[in-house]
């Protein structure tokens, strides 16, 4: 899926693995986080990322009005408080993406799949 965008000048296609990039660096720039989780299909438990796989733990979903939904899957550290650390990257992830590209982003949904010391 892209995400397509016209101006005076012509059309931009934006891969949604360019927003899922982009959202991951904004999610490890914040306090708290361990890394980005995935569920493993064989078992249905959620794993923890490598540096090289992170931007699978993001999901984007584009709406008719051009504007795109994110869905985040991670763990937390043990000790951090949940509430302010998702709001944090809520913001955070909102902002670079919609700075960054020009997208507007209708809604961040975090998912925490764990804490880990």
């Amino acid at each position: 899926m892209a995400i397509n965008l016209k101006n005076s000048y012509g059309d931009i296609s934006i891969s949604s693995e360019v927003v899922a990039n982009l959202a991951c660096a904004s999610v490890m720039e914040s306090y708290g986080v361990v890394g980005l989780a995935i569920r493993n299909a064989k078992d249905g438990i959620y794993e923890l990322l490598g540096i090289e796989n992170m931007h699978k733990g993001v999901e984007i979903s584009k709406n008719e009005d051009e504007s795109i939904d994110v869905k985040i899957s991670l763990f937390l550290q043990y000790g951090v408080r949940i509430a302010v650390v998702a709001e944090n990257i809520i913001e955070k992830v909102k902002y670079n993406i919609e700075k960054s590209l020009g997208i507007k982003v209708n809604s961040v949904n975090i998912l925490i799949q764990g804490i880990r010391k």
